[in-house]
C-alpha cells in the first residue's frame, strides 16, 4: 500500500516536473528531519544526523476523553419515570434536556417559590444542580434549601442542605451526604428582583453513593455469598458445581442507582482466575420481578468487566449462560457508574446513533484544539506534540472502521509539520482497556478487559498496521507510540511482565512489515522492569518510555524534588542499559516552579526527550489542577451525557476553546525556557543583607524577622485564621533583580499554615505595586518564578481563607536559575 507520506511526495515531484510552483514555510518539516534511534539518543537524517532531543506537550482530553480534563460530560440519575411540579410555571422544562427553555418563576423572588421533582422510586444521590445558563445573570437563587422524603408526604421530609445559588457562574451545585428518597424539593427562600430560573435540573450519585454497606446479596447456588461483597478478592462465592446456563448472583443496592458497568473480580494467581462466567447476562430492575437485559457477553480469566449504556435500578442480575467444567465463582462484585471514554461513546450511541455521537465529538475536537493551539505551542519553542488517541476515534465499539477515522490527525501531523513540530502517534485507550484507569479509556479492574480477550487484542495489531501504512515515510511522525500505560497487575510478576511484552512483539512486528523505519515507543510502566529488554525480541529502532508521577505526594515539595532527583541519577545507568533513548512521555510537578526547571535541564543535559502532560485541563488552582495544564480554569457547565439533548450538548462543549481558558503564565514561561534546549539550572540567592519585614499582624512566638533571617528555628506568623488580605512585606534594603521567591511554611505546621492563596506584588519605592504573580498556596513550600525584574519591595498578600493561621518560615529570593 502506497503510504499518504510518499504519495504527497510523488504529487509534489510530478508538480515540479511540470514547473508548477509549490512553496511551503521554510520551517517545514522534511525528509532530512526523518528520525531514527542511533545508540541512546535520537538523530534526524534516518539516524545519521544531528541529535534531535523532543521537548513538548501533550493534546490530552482531544481524540479520547478523560472527563477530569476533558469536558465531554458527566453522567447523571437516569430521567425515566421523573416528573416535576413547582410553585409556578412549567416545572417540565427543567427535565427536558433543552437548554434553550426553562422553568422560571416570572416574577421577582420573594422568598416562597419551589421546585419539586419525583423521582420515580427511591433513590440514592449526593449531588443537585441546575443551570441558568443561557438566561439571566441575576436568575439563581438568593437562598435555598433542599429537602428530600421517601414517600412526599407530611411529616416526612428532611434538609440536606442550605446554600445559596451561585452568583459568578451558571450552574449552581448542592453537594451532600449520600440519601436515599424518592422525592426532593428546592425551596427559594430570600427575595431579589430576578426571576428565579432553571434550564436544567440533574442529580447524581457519585462515587459516595456505592456503599457497600446498603446492599446484600444473592444467589441461585453456591456458598459464602456475602464473600461476593465483603471488599477483598481474597475470600469468594463459589457455585460448587461445573458451569450451567442458568446460575445467577444478584445485588439488592438498596435503592434505585443509576449504573454503567458490572465488574466480577476474582483473586490473582490462583484456581479462582479460571472460575470466570463463560457467558453472561446483565440485566436491571427496579422491584426484583421485572428485569430489563442491558449486557450479554463471554467473560475473561481473572476479572470480567461489563459496561452497557447508563441504566437505572435496585436490583442486579448477572446470570450465567455459558457450559463449562470450571466451577463460577466471584471475589468481588462490583457496580459503577464511570465516566471514561468507553462508557460515554455507548452512551452516544444509544441515544442518538452513529452518525450522532460523532457530531458531538466533532464538536468537542473542532473547539479543544485548532490553529491558534498549533501557533501557541510553535511561540514557544516546542519540538513535538504527543498525540493521545483513542481507539473510539478510529474503530466502532464493534470493532469495525469508521468512514473517516482520519481527519483530525492528519491535520495535525500536516499543521504542525509546517511549524517544524513532530508529531508522536499515541495509540492511548485500547479496547477493553490497558490498564485499570479512565486515561485508559475503560475504567475497570486490573488486568482489564483488553489482556483477556483476543478480539480485542486483533483490533489493536489491525490499527497499528493501518497506522503504520499511512505514515510510513512521514518525517514529520516523530514515532508510534504503541500503548499508553499498560499494566496487568499492580504488581505485575514475570508472568505478567512476559506476556504484555510477547504482545509488544506482536505489535512491534507488525508496524515492522509495513514501516521499517520509524521509530517504535514502548511503554516501561512503572519501569524497567516491567518490559522485555530490546534484546529479548531483537527490537531495534525503539525508545522506553517512563511516566514519573508521584500523585499521592502532591502537596510535598520536597517529594517532588526527591522524584526528579532518583530519576535524573537513574537516567545514566538506562542509557547504557539496555541502551536506548528515553522519552518522560508525561508528568506534572505540581505547583513548584524550580522543581519543573531542574527537572527539564537535567533531561536537556543527557539529551532525553520530554513532555508535560498536558496542554490543557479545564480544571483549576480549586481542585489543584492548575499545572496540569499551561491552559486551565474553565468552569463552564459540563453536558450530562445521559440526559442533554444533542443541541444542549453541543452548544456546551463549544464553550470550551482555549481563548476561554486561563493561561499559566508561569508553567508556560518556565516550559518555553527550556523548550530550546538549555541544560543548566544554578539558582542564585539574593543576599539577605539589609532585609527587613513588616506585615498585617504578627501573634504568638512569631516574629517580623522571623520569616526572612534564615533560621529554620523562628517563623512570622499572622497571628489569626487565614482571611484575604493579610500580608507580608520585605523591605530588601535596595534594589534588586529577582527572578523567583520561595514561600516556605515551618516544619512543624508544614500541613496547616501553609497560604492558601497568593498575590505576589512588586515596588521599587514601597507606594506603587505591581502585580507579578497570583495562585494557589499548595503545599508548605511554594516556589514562585517571575519574569526577572527589578525591584526594592516584596509584598505576599494571602488571598485564601483557613480556620489555621498563615506562617512563614523563610522567604527566599533568587536573581536568575
Amino acid at each position: 500500500m502506497i503510504s499518504r507520506w510518499r504519495a504527497a511526495a510523488l504529487t509534489l515531484t510530478i508538480a515540479a516536473g511540470s514547473l508548477i510552483a509549490l512553496a511551503g514555510p521554510a520551517a517545514a518539516l522534511g525528509s532530512a528531519d526523518f528520525l531514527k534511534v542511533s545508540g541512546s539518543v535520537l538523530k534526524n537524517a534516518a539516524g545519521t544526523g544531528a541529535t534531535v532531543s523532543l521537548r513538548g506537550t501533550n493534546f490530552g482530553g482531544w481524540l479520547t476523553h478523560e472527563d477530569w480534563m476533558s469536558p465531554l460530560g458527566e453522567f447523571a440519575l437516569s430521567r425515566n419515570g421523573w416528573s416535576a411540579t413547582a410553585s409556578a410555571g412549567t416545572a417540565a422544562n427543567a427535565l427536558d434536556g433543552d437548554g434553550t427553555t426553562r422553568w422560571t418563576t416570572g416574577a421577582p423572588q420573594n422568598g416562597s417559590e419551589w421546585l419539586r421533582v419525583d423521582l420515580g422510586a427511591l433513590s440514592r444521590f449526593d449531588r443537585v444542580a441546575f443551570d441558568h445558563t443561557r438566561f439571566g445573570a441575576g436568575e439563581y437563587p438568593r437562598a435555598f434549601q433542599i429537602d428530600v422524603s421517601p414517600t412526599g408526604g407530611s411529616g416526612t421530609w428532611t434538609n440536606v442542605y442550605l446554600g445559596t445559588g451561585s452568583a459568578t457562574g451558571t450552574v449552581t451545585t448542592a453537594t451532600f451526604a449520600p440519601v436515599t428518597a424518592r422525592y426532593l424539593k428546592v425551596k427559594q427562600n430570600a427575595t431579589a428582583a430576578d426571576p428565579w430560573s432553571v434550564g436544567e435540573f440533574n442529580v447524581f450519585n457519585d462515587a459516595a453513593s456505592f456503599d457497600r454497606t446498603q446492599w446484600t446479596a444473592t444467589a441461585s447456588t453456591g456458598v459464602d455469598v456475602p464473600n461476593m461483597i465483603d471488599g477483598t478478592v481474597t475470600t469468594r462465592w463459589k457455585s460448587g458445581a461445573d458451569q450451567v446456563p442458568g446460575m445467577w448472583v444478584q445485588l439488592d443496592l438498596g435503592a434505585r442507582m443509576t449504573i454503567n458497568n458490572v465488574t466480577l473480580d476474582t483473586e490473582k494467581n490462583t484456581t479462582a482466575e479460571e472460575d470466570y462466567p463463560r457467558g453472561y447476562t446483565v440485566q436491571l430492575s427496579d422491584d426484583g420481578s421485572a428485569w430489563t437485559q442491558v449486557a450479554s457477553g463471554t467473560g475473561t480469566v481473572k476479572a470480567t468487566n461489563v459496561s452497557f449504556p447508563a441504566a437505572a435500578g435496585r436490583y442486579v442480575r448477572v446470570t450465567q449462560t455459558g457450559t463449562g467444567d470450571k466451577w463460577w465463582s466471584i471475589g468481588e462484585l462490583s457496580v459503577a457508574l464511570n465516566h471514561d471514554d468507553y462508557d460515554l461513546q455507548l452512551t452516544l450511541n444509544q441515544r442518538f446513533g452513529a452518525s450522532g455521537a460523532q457530531a458531538i465529538r466533532d464538536a468537542h475536537e473542532d473547539t479543544w484544539i485548532t490553529a491558534a493551539d498549533l501557533d501557541a505551542v510553535d511561540a514557544m519553542g516546542l519540538t513535538y506534540v504527543r498525540l493521545p488517541i483513542g481507539w473510539t476515534t478510529l474503530l466502532n465499539t464493534d470493532g469495525t472502521w469508521k468512514p473517516d477515522p482520519w481527519e483530525k490527525i492528519d491535520w495535525l501531523v500536516d499543521e504542525l509539520s509546517d511549524r517544524g513540530i513532530y508529531t508522536l502517534l499515541d495509540l492511548h485507550t485500547v479496547p477493553g482497556g490497558g490498564c485499570p484507569w479512565a486515561s485508559c479509556g475503560r475504567i475497570g479492574p486490573n488486568p482489564n478487559g483488553f489482556w483477556g480477550t483476543p478480539a480485542y487484542q486483533d483490533w489493536v495489531e489491525d490499527i497499528w498496521e493501518a497506522i503504520a501504512a499511512r505514515y510510513e515515510g512521514n518525517p514529520a511522525v516523530a514515532g508510534y507510540d504503541l500503548i499508553n500505560e499498560p499494566l496487568l497487575d499492580f504488581n505485575e510478576d514475570g508472568d505478567d511482565v512476559a506476556r504484555k511484552s510477547a504482545y509488544y512483539d506482536r505489535l512491534y512486528d507488525a508496524v515492522r512489515a509495513v514501516d521499517p523505519d520509524h521509530v517504535i515507543v514502548l511503554g516501561a510502566f512503572f519501569g524497567y522492569n516491567a518490559i522485555a529488554p530490546p534484546s529479548t525480541y531483537g527490537w531495534t529502532n525503539v525508545v522506553y518510555q517512563l511516566h514519573p508521577y508521584d500523585m499521592p505526594n502532591a502537596t510535598n515539595w520536597t517529594a517532588q524534588n526527591q522524584l526528579v532527583t532518583d530519576r535524573l541519577n537513574a537516567l545514566p545507568g538506562l542509557l547504557a542499559a539496555p541502551g536506548v533513548p528515553v522519552l518522560f512521555g508525561e508528568y506534572c510537578l505540581y505547583y513548584y516552579d524550580d522543581v519543573w526547571a531542574r527537572w527539564m535541564a537535567g533531561l536537556n543535559a543527557q539529551q532525553q526527550s520530554w513532555s508535560n502532560w498536558a496542554y490543557k485541563t479545564r480544571g483549576g488552582d480549586d481542585d489543584g489542577q492548575g499545572y496540569w495544564g499551561m491552559y486551565h480554569d474553565r468552569p463552564a457547565p459540563l453536558p450530562v451525557i445521559n440526559s442533554d439533548g444533542s443541541a444542549t450538548f453541543v452548544e456546551k462543549l463549544q464553550r470550551f476553546a482555549t481563548s476561554t481558558f486561563t493561561r499559566n503564565e508561569r508553567l508556560v514561561a518556565t516550559i518555553a525556557r527550556y523548550a530550546g534546549g538549555l541544560s543548566t539550572f544554578n539558582p542564585v540567592a539574593v543576599p539577605r543583607t539589609g532585609w527587613t519585614a513588616t506585615a498585617s499582624g504578627t501573634g504568638g512566638s512569631g516574629t517580623l524577622s522571623g520569616g526572612i533571617d534564615g533560621n529554620s528555628a523562628t517563623k512570622w506568623n499572622s497571628g489569626a485564621d487565614q482571611v484575604p488580605g493579610q500580608w507580608y512585606r520585605i523591605d530588601l534594603g535596595t534594589v534588586r533583580t529577582v527572578a523567583m521567591v520561595t514561600v516556605q511554611t515551618p516544619a512543624a505546621s508544614a500541613a496547616t499554615d501553609y497560604m492558601r492563596g497568593y498575590r505576589l506584588e512588586f515596588s521599587t519605592d514601597g507606594t506603587t505595586w505591581t502585580t507579578v504573580g497570583t495562585g494557589a498556596g499548595f503545599g508548605w513550600k511554594r516556589p514562585i518564578s517571575v519574569t526577572p525584574q527589578s525591584t526594592r519591595y516584596v509584598r505576599i498578600t494571602q488571598t485564601g481563607t483557613s480556620d489555621h493561621w498563615w506562617s512563614i518560615d523563610e522567604v527566599t529570593m533568587y536573581s536568575s536559575y
